[in-house]
Order: C-alpha cells, then structure tokens, then sequence
C-alpha cells in the first residue's frame, strides 16, 4: 500500500532472488527466523566498547559505566531518544526484578509470573543483557529453582526453561568460579519429565515442546557443574549402559545431554571417560539407536577442547563411518538392503572433521572422502543419496569459519582458548579449499534448489578463508556463460554464485577493476521475457552496487599519491553515469513491457495489490525496487540528479495502472528517491510531483465534483504524490504547504469510488512523513566514519569497507514542533468535521447513505494509521480478570517502549485521541447494526479503525517482521563470517540500528488490559460472531491478536463467547452467532480456550460446548479441531498452588537489595506472605472445586447418552484428560470409562475410553515393595579409568538363568529376589541396587470384594459381570478395521493391569471365553485370545505362589492349543504375546519358556516353522544377556533342524541369536557370554567346503569314502552339505543385516561359495540369496582381522592357478573387492600393503585370459582411482604405454600372449580415461592420442578402444567448450577424427 515506510531495499530478496528467481516457499539453510534477540544481536558479542559520543546530541557513556552492564546492545545508542534509554531501562529493571521476586514468593505463578517473565524477554529484545553481573546471576539462579522445583507445573517449567535458556545463551558472560548449578537437580527434573511414567499411563500431560526447551537448558547450564559432577555422573548411569536393553539409549542420552566438556584451563575431566566411550562406540559395526547421541557428545567435546584430544589413532575408522553413513551405492548391482535405517545426524558429521582439522591424518582424509564423492555430486549422478551428501559436507567449510573466528578473533573471556599449536594454518585451509573445491563448482549446478543453496553458502564460507583460490574460478564461468544464450541454467547458477561470494570478489587481486565490466557485462539480463534470469540479475547488481559508491572520480585521476591500480580505477569509474542510467532505462523498459496485463486479476480493488500479485509479478518488483534504491543512496549527487531527471520524465510522461503492480512499483522508485536522497530529489521528484499534482487537479476540478468514472491520469498522479508524501519528512514544510492542503479539499469533493480510496491514503501518506522517525544517511560509505581529511577522500579506495561498530554515525529525521503541528491542522480541518458528521449520523440527526458512510469512515482510518504515532494509549488498567486478588503489581507503570525523542501528544478535540475516536466510531457501528447491518464495507472499516485504537504505534507488525527478517538474510548474505563481528558493512549496520528503532513500534506482548482496549474487543466480539462470514473472519483474527498481546485478557471475555452458544438454533442468525462463538473459543496462534491453564474458564467452557446441538459440518470440523489441539497442545493445570522453596530463596535475596521504601520492610513482607498464602489455599480449594464440577457435569453428560455423536465422543475425549493424580479418583469417573469399553453401538467411543482406563488402574496400583542390595559395586572387576568389566562375571551369576537353581517350592519362590530389568549388573551395579522385594514382603490383594475401595469396586463388579465380558470379548474378538486386526497394546496394557491388581480373580470369567477362542481358526479370535493371555502372564509376576501354579495350570493348555491351531494370519499376534510375556526374570517365567521350547517332530513344516517363529519372539524380541542357558539351548535345538525344509525359520532364529553377540572392549573375557557364531561357522564349513570341489574330483571322493552329504547339489534332492549351505547362506545374510558388532573372520570363508553359486542357474532361490549375501557381506564395516581374511580369500578365487575356478567367480570377485574397498575406505587405505595387493589384484587380472576378467579388472581399476583409492602415477602408465606397444603377429602360436599383453595395456588406459568422467587428468589427452592408434587393432583391443572413446565422447559433451582447451592442436585434430562420425558421402 501507497505510504509504507521505505528502506534501501528488501534484504530477502537477495537470497532468494539468487535461486531461479526465488522461491519464497524454500527454507534457507542455517536460517531460522529467531526474531526476537540472537539472530539479530549476534554482533553484540564482540561488542569491545560502547562509546558512541557525539550521536544525537548524546555525549555517550563512559568506558566504566558500560562495562558496568554484562552486554548492552549497541545500536540503542545510536537511536535518536538515546539519552532517554537508560532512565526506561532502569525503571523497567527495577520493576521485572520486584514482580518476579514477589511474584514467586506468593505463589502468584498466573498471571505474575508469566507477565513479569515476558517482560523480561521484552526487555531482553530491546536492551540486551543491560544488567549487572549480580543480577544476571540471581535471575539465572531464580529460573533455574523454578525449573527444578519437583511440584512446578509443567507448562510453567517449559516457559522457565526458555527464559533460563536466553539468559545463559551467552556463556562468556558467567563463568564456573561465578556461578555453580546442581547436576542432580536437573538430573532429576528430567528423569521426571521424560521417563515419568505417568506420562504414558495419561495422568500427566506434558508439553510437546517441553522436552525440547529443558534439553536447551542442559546445554546451557552443563559448564556450570561442580568439578566432580562428572565422576558422578559416571557413578550414576554407568549400570545403565547394556547394549541389550532400552536402558543403553537412555544411559547415552544422559552422558550426551549432562556430561561437561567446557572445562576451566587445565581440566580435563573428559579422560575419565573419553577411552572407555570411544571403545564402546567403535565396538559396534552398525548404527545403533544411541549413536546420534555418542557422537553428539564426541562433536562437543572436540568443538570444546580444539588441540587437546589426540583423534589421530581413530580418523581412519571414524571416516569410514562417515563414509558409510552416506549410503553411498557401488557398482553395478543394486540390492537394496532392509537392515541400517538409521543413521547419525548431518550436523555432527560436519562439525567432527573441523575440529580435527589440525590433524594431519584428518586433512588427508577429508581429501581422500571428497576425492572418493566427488563424482557423486555431478548433476546427472542424483539419487536418494544426494540431498543428505550434500547437507553434510557442505556445512564443513561453515563449521572451519566458526573455528578460525574462534582461534583468531574471539573475544578473550573466561572460556579455555585454543593452543596455538592447534591453530589452522593458512596452508592447511588452502589445502582444505583446493580438495573441496571441485566438488562445489559440480555441486552449484545442481537441480535441486537446496543443495544449490547449501552449496552457495560453502561457497561463500571458503571464498572468505581463500578468496584467490574461490573468486577467480567463479569469474571463469561466470564470463563464458554470459556469452551464451543456449544454457540460461549455467549463467544463473555463475551469476548466484559470484552475487554470494561478491564480497570476496573485493579481497583477490585486481579483483576491483572487474567491477564495472561486471556491471555492464550483466545489465542484458534485465529481460522482461526472462523472468528467472532478471530475478537473478537484480540479485547480482544490488549485492555489488551496495558496496561500490557509483561516484565519478576520474577527476581525481592525476593524483601522485595514487597506484596504477587505484588510476585505472579512477578512469573507469567514468563509466558509472552510464551505468546508472541504462540501469534505470532497462528497468523502466522492463516495467512497460509488464503493463500488458492492466485487466483482470489487477482490476479488483477488493485486495491489496500484494494479494493479487502473482510470484513472479513479486519478485519482478522486490528484486527491481531493491536495485532502484541502493542505485540511488550509492551514487553521487551528479548521477543521482541525472537518474531522478530519467525518472520523472517516465512518471510525468505517462501514467501507468494505480492498481497493478508496475505502477506501483514505480511510485515506490519516487518514494525511494525522497526518502534516500531529500536534498537531490526535493527539487528534480518532489516539487515537481506535486506541481504535478496541483496542475492536473486544478484542470479536472470541475469534472472531479460531478465525474463518476475513474480519471486515470488523475489516480496516477495521486499515487506518485501519496508514495512521496509518505517518505517525505520536513520537505513538505519546505513546499507551498497551503495549495497542498487545498488540492487536497479539492479530490475529497471527488464522486469516483475508486479514486477517493487513493486520495485518503494522501492524507495517510502526508502524516506519517510528518510523524514517524527514520534514518536518512544510508550510504556504504561515509568519510566522516573513516577518519579520512574531506580532501583525501577518495571513494575508489574504500568499496567493500567494513566499518566497526563504533564508528558508524546515523543521522535521523526527527519530527519537530512543526510537523507536529501541521498534523494537527490536518486533523482539525479534516478529521475532526469528518467526526463530526459521523457523530450526527450516529444519532439520526444527520444520517449518511451507504457511500458517504463509508468514505467518511476511510478518511478517519486513514487519519488513524498516519497519525497513530502520537496517539498514545490509555492507562486506566482492568484487574478483575486475575484469578484472585494478588499483591503483585502486574503491568508497568511504563508499558510501551519509547519511539519518540518528544512525548508531545496530539489530541482531538482537546481529549485523548484513541478514547475520542472509540466514542464517536462505536456509535456509529452500533447504528449500523441496527438500521444497516449488511453494510459489511462500513463493518469492515470499523474493525480495521477499532484494531488500530488498540496496538498500532505508526508501523504494522508484518512490516517490522519483514524488514528483520531481510535483515538476517541480508547479513548472511553480504555480511562476513570471518573475522571480527563487530565490524561490517555498513549498510549492515545501519540496517541494524533502524530495525532497533521499527521493532519498539510493534512489541506488545504483554501489554495491559486497559478500559478502551476492552470496550474494543467486546465490540469485536459481537462482530466476530455476526451474520455475516467475512465480518466474522475479520472480526475473529483482530480478536485473537489482542488476545495474544494481552496475556490472561481472556477471562474478561469468556462469559460473552459462551452465552453466544447458548442459543436456540432457529434462524440463520443464531447459526452464524454459533459459529463465531465456536471458532473464538478455537482461537488461533495463541492457543484456545479449552488448553488454558485456568480452571473457571475450563469449568465454563466444556460444559457449554457439550450444548452445542447444531449437525453443520462447521460445528463437526470445529469439535474435532478442538480435539486434535487439546490432543496436541493440553497440559496438566496445577489444581493445588505450591510454594516453590528454592525460588523463593533467591527471591528473598533479589528483594532485599532493592529499595525498602519501594517494597516495604522486611516484616510487612511476612505479614503480606502470610495473607496471600492464605489466600492461595482458598484459591486452590477452588480449583479443586471447579475441577470436580467440571468432572461431574462430563459424567453426566456423558451417561444421558441422549445428545450428538459428536458431542458424545468429545465429553468422553475430555474427561480422559481428567484423571489426575492429585485429586481423589470418582467412583462415577470409572464406571464411565468401563461402560464404554464395552460400548456396543460405538468404536470411537470403546478406542477413547482404553486409554483412560489405563490411568484408572494406575491411579488404584498397589505400591510395590521395594529392597535395596547395598555392596554389589565393590565385587565387580574395575578397567582402566573405573570401568567396570562387562557382561556375565562371577559377581552376577545369581541373575543369570540356571534350570538347576530354579525356585522349587512355595517358600523359595516366595523368599527369591526378581530383577527383571535387564540392564542391571551387565555393566556393574549402583552403589545401591533398588529392586521389588520377594512376593512374600509384597502388599497383599486381601478379600474380594470387601477389601476393595470404592474405585476398585466399581472395576471388580464390572470385570466379574458375565454379561460384560461376554459382550466385552464379542468386541474385541471381530475385525478392527483401524487396528488392520494387529495386536492392540493398550489392550495387552489393560489386561495386564487388571490381572495384576485383582490377581485370579477373573480367571474363572475368562476362562471358558478364552478356550473357545484359542480352539478357533479366525484369526480375530487368536488375536483377542493372545491380547488377554499376555495380560494374565504378566500380570502375574507378583502372585503368590498358590495363585501363579494354578494359573499356569489353567492357562498352559489353553497356550498349547493355540500353538496347535496357529494360522498364517494370526502367526504375528502370538509372536507379539510371546514376546510380551516371556519379558522380566526368566526364572519366573520358566512354566512359560517349557512350552515354548515343545517342538514335536510330529509337526508340519508350516506347524514347526510357526512355533520357532513363536520361540524367535520370545527370546529375541528383546534380547536379555542372563539367559545364556537357555541360548545355548535354541543354538542346539537349531542345529538339530538346521536340514529342515523351513530353513528361511531356521536362518532366522540363528541370525537373531548370534545378532546380539557382542565384545565391548571391557567385556569379560574369562567366562563365555553367549554362543559364539565363530564356533558355529568354524563347525559348518567344515560340511560344506566340499561344495567347491570340481564335480569329477567330488563324485571320486563320494565314491571313496560314501560320503552323501558331499555330493555335488541336483536341483530338488536336498543332499545334506546343500541343505546346510542354503540354511547358512540365509543365516549369512541376516546376520550381517542385524549384527551390532563386527563379524568373526570366519565369515569370508563362506565368499569363494558364494561366489560359486550365485552363478548357478539351476536353484534360482539359491543365487538369489548368494547374491543377497554377497551384497550384505560387501557393504558391512568389517574389522581388521576381517579385512585380513577377505583380501585372503578374493586372492584364492582371483590368483587360482589350478584352472577350477571358473571365469564368473572371478568377474564376481573383482565387483565384490571394489564395493567392500568403497564401504571401508579409509580402514583398508590405511593399511599400505592392503592397498598394494588390492591394486596388484585389479593390475593383475587385467591379463587374464578369460576377456570377461579383463574387462572387469579394467572397471575394478577405473572405480579404484576414481575414488581415489589409488593412483596411477606416470610409472604405472609407462607400463601400460609399453603393453600397449606390444608387437604380434597374427596365425602364430606367440601372438596370443602377446595380443593379450598388447589389451592388457589398453585397457590399464581405458581404465586411466574412465576414472575422470566428467573431467580432462592431467595424461587425458596422451592416452586419447595413444588409444587412436589402436583403431583398427584385432579385437577385442578394437572394440575396447571405440567404447571407450563413445563414453569419453558421451561425458565430456557437456562442457566440451571447456576441456578442448586442455587440449593441444595436434591432439584435439587426431581426437576430431575419432569423435566425428564419417559422412555417407565421405
């Protein structure tokens, strides 16, 4: 809209103009839009000196003073009403630290707390951290005690966490000696807030953001734990670290999340555990779940100790690792593989390689990795790989900028600085950027407009460590490509990629004279047929013209003090007129080409012209106006009046569409112009605009009166003078200000619609230049900035200057008494009758028509917008909304942040403008309501005038977004990464001081509820709830903005949105009433009614809603989106109010050094505690009153059962999230949730009511009874450094299963002590073991039904109804549809807890059903059977003996029928109760293990197959290390049937088995802890090696010695050996898959087997599952001794010599050897003699004689130096240049050999030619040369030579114009006449 403040230009555009003419829907990498504090003030942290003297007037503060503060920002000293901050600033403190401190001390945590802790924030995004050390630790204490207080709301905990997190972000600032914070208190706070049980059970409800802020906090406060927090810590969670249960994943998190790695200098408490994690980490092949977090930790704790820990013996695995995690594809087979989902996150494997930089080892790994990639970022190598590749090393060059800023310009604090010896070098970084370098010149072209992005900022990141190496290469494609017109992707991608880099381009020698080349070279991309290359050309050209000042200085050419650089300089910027002008001429020829289309779409005026605009239309305008505006404040005042000349001339000479956006754009070029440069454009754009203006209406006048139809000269010339006006400051004084106003009178007589619309805006335009405050001297260079003599300034030398932030001067248009004053002779001429008129209409004397209503109420909406600036608001507060009478003051005597240097106001009528305005507008509005209300144009005006009385301050908040976000795109964009932060641009900075001053206009969170801001929002709502749908959306959005700016406004309102629901539904009125009632009670960004923390609401609201009868589909969706934001958003609401003890402290200690005789002495603050106390109990009692009426009220509700489905469901929906622990559980609230488990007419109602019934049960748990075992910890066997041994060790063997120590009686199972946690003894134990005491100390059920509570009761009888059950059981037994008829675990849950608390007593009930239903074939019978059965066993675990012996009587045949009678559909129901019931100690399960352990002989392969699928769940679903015993026993059952047909059941069994073998390198090692898989192979290979004898050789050994099992397999017969090697070939390939560590060796004796038979096309199943083999066993991480064994037996199968190896093993071999070298890269090329027998291998066989071999050691080879593996140096190519020479001659005997010899050679340089595919080596063009002269070779030397010049000729012809010239003339003729085919007529 016409009038809007106007910056230089709209920083977002740079960014996202520079990617295919921007897409606004991308997320830019490293950018989130953090408005408020960090992202914006992160140039504060090298804020050195706040001295700013001299800036407005104001002297400036003292260096002592300053740093009185811990971190102020420095742009407040820059605005104009500087000197008036710190009086602000200092009230404001003084007020947050009494609201807190007194907010916490009574208790008052809604609304005291939340308000003053918003507050805080606000003061924080206005000031900085401006307080004292002192203060900043006290409040950093009191958010940390709030954090941790045990009885704290959880939401309240989420929002502390948040505060805690902003306080301590800068961590310099607080160092350890200042402050300590308890380790075990947050330790405990999260143990409660994440592994709360009652979470999962839905008594307690959690916010979903909670988790994430407290993990914030950890980072945050872990530099602050004592010194032997860490010794600690590993006391505490080392027990917990089993890799066999979930405790593992917990135990890492912990260490990752809590552990410290910040340490004072000379600390290193990281050595106490850095060994014993590293191993435990590198002990595991796969990916883990926990590896996100071990490596998170190992990131930190090299980020935090650059130069002290020694990575060096590690690199090679942990790039393997990395390289691995890629998931990168090798060769040609592609067999997609089910295991490794997961892998580690993308940040820590960036930031790992740049901490370990100033290794050696590391930098030549880094090489080799992007060596070995590079090939993969070619823009035709995409696949599902490319975008994670991308991400990760892309942010590799980001995370080397933050390290060099912190080894050489980080501020010194108390933080441990990097030794000097680890410091980076300028060698090493340039070696860094020339191994990356090729692959970012691939990647900037790619298709997928992220990785273009993350590439760009690479690009910039390494510019700016080495601009001569990244500048210079852009520059060489850059040219080219804007010669050419057929590869427009090319130059945008160039033209982007210098336009990021641009300020390099200034650091690189002669980089200054490509300037101007440059600007003119691209001026033809301004291209109105091209939309995506302008988009980027206006990119380009804003990035340079913002750091060159466009200034003519070849006068100054002759000078003797300047370089020949510096006059070459001076002469070309001459050329700079020139420039400017074409610019402007081709953007203006861009815009007449763009006015076609002035119909349509852009003929509406019922929209904002940004609405209608389409995205291409946007940044067209966006990317042109930001080009115009830094053209204009760049250039001098010469060029400047020559453009300004150009423009007018545009504007004057034509008119273009005042709705469509090019006219709109050019109006802005005039606003832009007034605005940058007032003395150049007041006398070539204002003046004559205006004349302009007052000519063309002084001509119309007459027809403007009578005229209906719009005069477009007229409204364009409106427009141009309204965008002037608005950018206009003093200069409108300067003008004939009386004929202005007159021309002004004039166009209000005007009948056209459409034009009064624009004159208004005139009017709007005209006050805010006059009102609103702005900086003027927005140049990129200033030379009173630099300390330069006005004499020796010579702009040349200071483009691209960074100034520090102390110099930088703003000069401010600040309104003065004069402005103010002719805004008040507006108001009185104008406004003040228009009030007037409006006041008669009101009441009837003088009614208005519809049209003149509505211009009148435009013109006071204008008015309002424009002068709302010196508006200012009410003071007179509402406090009846608190919840109760407090002591604590809630609102500011000072609420709204200073924006002008005079608090002048300007009144209306003599009384405060915004109360006038209300009183004359309201009537009005309700006048029209009555007589008129389909006046929905009037209505709408209101709502817009009513919505600016209540926050507008002269600046809409999008426009103050927008600009801040431009702001941080723009500063990483043109800002510099490297070096000093507080030294920039200082377009950048003067940016940041203006965006300082815009972000006080809009800042309202938490301002208060004033009387005219409640009147308003009342109006609001009978508007948001009226008749017709566009008031009622209007109506609900300006309501809900004010509910998000006035915190806890809502309960004045409550009342008036609820009666509006209680309404009958008769007409279409009351309908639309319901409507908008119901969506206000939705709300929107600031949450709904029905998730606020306030129990009258709550109590008011559901109720209410339940009464809501209507069937519209608007109340349906309504009520399920209220479900899903309940759903998603409710948190439990503290009914009782707790004092918070160690808050209250620290509060106490705040309060007593503030002033007594503002807070009153200590004794009237006791009394006061006292009384408030009080108070608070009342107030709790009330909550606890509202609770249990609400609760009721849903009860019954809910049993009426007589209303909507919808409402039904809802109630019922509500009421699970009433079960609470702290509030008695109601009798009535049970028997509701029981009822509808078995609810028959509804499935939504039997799915919501399980969940609750869980939290019934848990509510009702008998306490367990718990021992604690002290002294384990000291029997258990200590490692290095304190860790203990792992594993089964003498001092755990009472946990593990023994079938000979089994409790055999009533007293001994009874006296036994369970563990059933896994983890526990695995990796020692804790100082104190807490585990459940024997059966016979546990809490006894007593007598049913008379020892039940109530509760209890209610339960009993229901469960012991048969009716009940039996129509419970008929439920659950039929297709659940939603469920897909899986196994439910919230029924196994139920069930479970039911048994568990009522022990045997439903048994008999139960009985008969689950006999019927196990004797059944459905599968939905099984699946009910299986779900109620796994409840009853592990519900049991607590049972006295009696009851657990007869259950397993009843229940055992019941478990063997159903193992007779599985199905193929109800095999996965069984195997999930198996696994759920074989859970715990073994030794109280073993009844269960024995009949899963019955596997008759008897049985069908389908009836044995399903029952070890059975035992597979049981044992395996969750892996327990105490049952070897019983492990050994399965690897034994499996040897037994490992013939067997269902060998697929068998494999499997024995991969899961053998999966979870693991060796921790402080496993013990003197006891075995489970079957060894080494063993297992070691006894099968033995049977089957045979298998590779030549067939004559094993019949003659059959027939020898009769050994059937070895003959050679027939297809169909089954001979044992065969059996066996297709069981193990199985086997093979799931343990690789599922196996966490590495493999034995013993493994890759099964390759030349595998290699045999996936070659046999005989058993098809066979080489499918060799070929699944090979490829699992090629792309595992394999150990050294693994490594070893494979080089081994490759060379057995390649070097055979016997001739009984056959050619395809061979080819197979070699395809396997290059995948297996990929996948362990870095582990095999460590080891040299590894990597001489892997090239021997691929050199050798390229003279085999089978031509198949040959040709794949040539692809072998070619794979291997394309990754980089190795490297064929010139003496290896003289070898091949030799074979290749080799002479034969045909028919003789010797020719063969040497014709082999001769094809060996061309083919070691076919392999040289395709391991560059799309590049030019440095032999490339002798080898081409050399392979032209074997043409017409015999074959196959002939066809090996074509194809390899096809694929040369297919790779390379893309940027063939680039590699020819790598060519010589000699070479490139010889390559033409290979590369060009002959013509027919050749």
């Amino acid at each position: 809209m016409a009038g809007r403040a106007v910056t230089s230009f709209n920083p977002k555009f740079i960014l996202w103009a520079i990617e295919w003419g921007g897409k606004m829907e991308i997320n830019l990498p490293d950018t989130e839009f953090q408005l408020d504090v960090e992202d914006l003030d992160e140039a504060e942290n090298e804020e050195e000196d706040l001295e700013h003297p001299g800036i407005c007037g104001h002297a400036g503060l003292s260096r002592k003073f300053a740093h009185h503060y811990q971190q102020q920002l420095s742009a407040n000293f820059l605005l104009p009403y500087s000197a008036q901050l710190d009086a602000e600033s200092s009230l404001w403190m003084q007020e947050i630290k009494e609201g807190l401190a007194k907010s916490v001390i009574l208790g008052d945590f809604r609304p005291g707390l939340i308000i003053w802790s918003t507050r805080l924030e606000q003061y924080m995004r206005l000031f900085g951290r401006k307080f004292t050390k002192e203060d900043h630790i006290q409040l950093v204490k009191l958010y940390f005690e709030l954090v941790t207080d045990a009885n704290m709301e959880v939401s309240l905990i989420s929002r502390m966490c948040q505060i805690l997190c902003d306080l301590l972000r800068k961590t310099e600032l607080i160092s350890p000696t200042d402050l300590q914070l308890s380790w075990r208190k947050l330790y405990e706070t999260y143990e409660r807030i994440q592994y709360d049980r009652d979470q999962w059970h839905g008594l307690l409800q959690v916010p979903d953001s909670l988790g994430t802020n407290f993990t914030l906090v950890l980072n945050c406060c872990r530099c602050y734990f004592p010194q032997d927090a860490t010794r600690e810590m590993l006391d505490t969670w080392r027990p917990l670290l089993c890799p066999h249960a979930p405790s593992m994943k917990k135990g890492i998190r912990y260490f990752a999340h809590f552990l410290p790695t910040v340490m004072a200098p000379g600390e290193e408490h990281w050595r106490l555990w850095f060994d014993e994690f590293l191993g435990l980490w590198l002990s595991f092949a796969s990916v883990t779940s926990w590896e996100n977090d071990i490596i998170s930790l190992f990131c930190r704790l090299a980020l935090d100790n650059l130069g002290r820990v020694d990575w060096t013996p590690y690199i090679s695995v942990i790039f393997t690792k990395f390289l691995r995690n890629l998931r990168l594809p090798v060769g040609k087979k592609r067999v997609k593989l089910t295991g490794e989902k997961k892998s580690f996150d993308i940040a820590s494997a960036a930031i790992w390689p740049a901490c370990m930089l100033h290794e050696d080892l590391c930098l030549t790994a880094l090489e080799d990795l992007f060596k070995a990639v590079e090939l993969y970022f070619h823009p035709s190598n995409y696949g599902d790989w490319t975008a994670k590749l991308s991400s990760m090393l892309m942010k590799i060059p980001q995370c080397i900028v933050g390290r060099v800023n912190l080894e050489r310009y980080k501020k010194p604090s108390w933080l441990p600085a990097v030794p000097v010896t680890a410091h980076l070098s300028d060698d090493r970084i340039r070696r860094f950027a020339l191994a990356m370098k090729p692959i970012l010149l691939l990647n900037m072209y790619s298709k997928h407009i992220g990785m273009r992005l993350e590439t760009l900022f690479a690009l910039k990141n390494l510019a700016e460590l080495v601009p001569d190496l990244i500048v210079p290469e852009l520059l060489e494609r850059l040219y080219p490509a804007l010669d050419s017109l057929t590869e427009p992707h090319r130059l945008t991608a160039s033209m982007s990629a210098v336009t990021i880099c641009m300020r390099s381009l200034f650091s690189i020698e002669q980089g200054r004279s490509h300037v101007l080349p440059l600007l003119m070279a691209v001026l033809p991309g301004i291209d109105s047929n091209d939309y995506r290359k302008s988009t980027c050309t206006f990119s380009f050209l804003t990035c340079l013209v913002s750091m060159v000042p466009l200034e003519d200085c070849s006068d100054s050419a002759d000078r003797t003090d300047l370089s020949e650089e510096e006059r070459s300089l001076c002469h070309a910027s001459a050329g700079f007129e020139e420039f400017a002008l074409q610019c402007f001429d081709r953007c203006l020829i861009y815009i007449s080409n763009s006015t076609n289309d002035l119909h349509g779409r852009h003929d509406s005026v019922s929209r904002d012209i940004n609405e209608r605009m389409t995205r291409e239309e946007k940044f067209t305008r966006l990317g042109m106006s930001s080009l115009v505006a830094t053209i204009i404040y760049q250039c001098s005042d010469q060029i400047c009046a020559s453009v300004l000349q150009q423009l007018y001339s545009f504007v004057s000479s034509r008119y273009l569409s005042y709705n469509h956006y090019t006219g709109a754009a050019v109006a802005s070029f005039c606003a832009m112009a007034v605005r940058l440069r007032p003395a150049v454009a007041e006398k070539v754009i204002f003046e004559p605009i205006l004349k302009l203006l007052r000519d063309r209406v002084r001509i119309a006048a007459k027809d403007l009166a009578v005229n209906e139809e719009m005069d477009e000269e007229i409204a364009w010339t409106v427009k141009l003078a309204a965008e002037v006006l608005g950018s206009s400051g003093r200069i409108v004084l300067n003008s004939q200000r009386s004929s202005l106003v007159q021309c002004m009178e004039t166009l209000l007589l005007t009948k056209c619609s459409l034009l009064y619309k624009l004159v208004v805006v005139l009017f709007r335009s005209c006050l805010r230049g006059l009102l609103l405050t702005f900086p003027t001297n927005m140049r990129s260079v200033n030379s009173e900035e630099l300390d330069v003599a006005p004499d020796e300034f010579l702009p040349i030398r200071h483009w691209c200057q960074s100034i520090p932030q102390r110099s930088l001067k703003v000069e401010w248009y600040v309104p003065n008494d004069a402005e103010v004053d002719f805004a008040e002779e507006l108001i009185r001429q104008f406004l003040e009758p228009a009030l007037e008129i409006l006041r008669f209409h009101a009441d009837g004397s003088q009614p208005l028509d519809r049209k003149e209503l509505e211009r009148t109420l435009l013109l006071v909406e204008m008015f309002v917008a424009g002068a709302a600036i010196r508006f200012p608001f009410d003071s007179a507060t509402v406090n009846q909304i608190l919840p109760c009478e407090t002591a604590v003051k809630i609102y500011s005597i000072s609420p709204d942040p200073i924006i002008c240097t005079s608090e002048r106001e300007i009144l209306i009528a003599g009384r405060p403008a915004r109360q006038y305005l209300f009183d004359v507008i309201q009537p009005v509005l309700r006048k029209i309501s009555l007589d008129d209300e389909d006046d929905v144009k009037s209505i709408k005006i209101i709502l817009r005038i009513f919505r600016s009385l209540m926050f507008f301050r002269g600046l809409e908040n999008e426009e103050v977004q927008s600009r801040i976000k431009g702001h941080i795109v723009t500063g990483k964009q043109l800002g510099r990464n490297l070096g000093f932060r507080n030294e920039q641009l200082r377009l950048l900075l003067f940016e940041r001081v203006a965006i300082q001053h815009l972000r006080r206009h809009y800042d309202h969170r938490g301002s208060p509820l004033t009387k005219l801001r409640l009147a308003v929002l009342m109006e609001m709502i009978q508007l948001a709830t009226g008749p017709y749908r566009d008031i009622r959306i209007l109506g609900q959005n300006y309501f809900t903005d004010g509910m998000n700016n006035i915190r806890f406004a809502y309960r004045a309102f409550v009342d008036e949105i609820l009666n509006k629901l209680d309404q009958s539904l008769g007409d279409v009125e009351q309908k639309a009433q319901m409507k908008g009632s119901l969506y206000l009670i939705l709300g929107g960004r600031g949450g709904s009614l029905v998730n606020k923390h306030d129990w009258h609401t709550l109590a008011k609201c559901f109720p209410a809603l339940l009464k809501v009868a209507s069937d519209s589909r608007t109340a349906t969706a309504i009520f399920d989106k209220l479900a899903e934001r309940m759903d998603r958003n409710f948190s439990t609401t503290m009914i009782r109010i707790h004092a918070a003890e160690g808050a209250s402290r620290v509060a106490d200690e705040m309060l007593n050094l503030l002033d007594p005789a503002v807070i009153g002495s200590t004794d009237e603050r006791s009394a006061q505690r006292v009384v408030v106390w009080n108070k608070r109990l009342e107030e709790s009692a009330e909550n606890e009153r509202l609770f249990l009426s609400l609760s009721h009220s849903l009860i019954d509700f809910v049993r009426e059962r007589i209303t909507k489905p919808k409402n039904f469901h809802f109630a019922l929906f509500v009421l699970s999230f009433l079960v609470r622990r702290d509030v008695a559980l109601s009798v009535d609230l049970a028997n509701v949730f029981m009822d509808n488990w078995a609810n028959t007419s509804s499935d939504k109602a039997r799915a919501l009511a399980k969940h609750p019934i869980l939290s019934v049960m848990r509510c009702i748990k008998r306490p367990i009874i718990r021992t604690t075992l002290n002294g384990l910890d000291k029997n258990v066997p200590k490692e290095s450094m304190g860790a203990p041994q792992a594993g089964i060790r003498s001092d755990n063997l009472w946990l593990c299963f023994d079938e000979n120590q089994l409790p055999r009686n009533e007293k001994e199972y009874e006296s036994t002590i369970f563990v059933d946690k896994a983890h526990h003894g695995y990796y020692g134990f804790p100082d104190s073991l807490r585990v459940a005491s024997p059966v016979k100390d546990q809490v006894v059920a007593g007598d049913m039904p008379s020892s039940l509570s109530s509760v209890e009761r209610a339960v009993y009888d229901k469960m012991m109804e048969e009716a009940y059950v039996e129509i419970l059981i008929r439920l659950m037994s039929v297709e659940d549809s939603k469920q897909h008829g899986k196994f439910d675990q919230f029924t196994y849950w139920i069930f479970r807890t039911l048994f568990r608390h009522f022990e045997d007593a439903f048994l008999p009930i139960f009985l008969p059903h689950l006999t019927r239903l196990v004797s059944s074939k459905d599968e939905h019978q099984h699946r009910c059977a299986a779900e109620i059965l796994s409840g009853i066993v592990r519900g049991s675990k607590r049972w006295p003996y009696k009851k657990l012996l007869h259950m397993w009587d009843v229940v055992t045949p019941l478990l063997k029928t159903a193992l007779a009678n599985l199905s193929t559909e109800s095999l996965a129901d069984w195997g999930v109760f198996a696994q759920f019931a074989n859970e715990g100690d073994a030794r109280r399960n073993f009844p269960l293990i024995k009949i899963f352990f019955e596997l008759p002989r008897t049985d069908t392969s389908f009836q044995s197959s399903s029952r070890l699928y059975v035992l597979q769940s049981a044992f395996f679903g969750s892996f327990d290390w105490r049952r070897k015993e019983l492990h050994t026993k399965i690897l034994d059952l499996m040897k037994d049937r490992i013939e067997e047909p269902y060998r697929d059941r068998v494999a499997w069994t024995l991969s899961n088995l053998f999966r979870n073998e693991i060796h921790l390198p402080t496993t013990n090692q003197s006891i075995q802890q489970t079957p060894r898989l080494v063993d297992f192979l070691t006894e099968y290979y033995d049977k089957i090696k045979a298998l590779l004898l030549p067939p004559n050789h094993l019949n003659h050994l059959n027939h020898l010695n009769h050994l059937n099992h070895l003959n050679h397999p027939i297809p169909g017969q089954g001979e044992p050996a065969m059996a066996i090697f297709k069981t193990l070939v199985k086997m093979i390939s799931q343990t690789v898959i599922l196996s966490l560590s590495f493999g034995p060796p013993q493994l890759q004796w099964f390759l030349p087997l595998l290699l045999r038979f996936e070659n046999d096309s005989r058993d098809e199943e066979l080489r499918n599952d060799c070929l699944t083999a090979l490829a699992c066993l090629s792309q595992i991480a394999l150990s050294l001794p693994e490594i070893e064994e494979m080089l081994t037996q490759v060379e057995t199968v390649v070097g055979d010599q016997t001739g009984n190896v056959p050619w395809r093993d061979r080819v197979l071999a070699l395809g396997h050897l290059q995948t297996v070298v990929f996948n362990n890269f870095f582990t095999i090329k460590s080891n040299s003699d590894w990597v001489q027998r892997v090239h021997r291998l691929a050199v050798q066989n390229l003279e085999n004689e089978s031509l198949e071999v040959r040709e794949t050691a040539s692809v072998t080879l070619a794979g291997l130096v394309q990754c980089g593996f190795i490297s064929l140096e010139k003496s290896f190519l003289d070898q091949f240049f030799r074979k290749s020479t080799t002479k034969y001659r045909l028919g003789e005997e010797k020719s063969a050999k040497a014709l082999l010899t001769r094809h060996a050679g061309i083919l070691g340089l076919t392999a040289y030619i395709s391991a560059f595919p799309y590049s030019v080596a440095i032999h490339t063009p002798d080898i081409l040369v050399i392979l032209s002269g074997h043409v017409n070779d015999p074959q196959p030397i002939n066809q090996t030579v074509s194809n390899a010049i096809k694929d040369f000729r297919r790779t390379h012809l893309d940027n063939w114009s680039e590699h020819k010239k790598l060519f010589s003339e000699d070479q490139l003729e010889r390559l033409t006449d290979l590369l060009v085919s002959p013509t027919y007529y050749a």
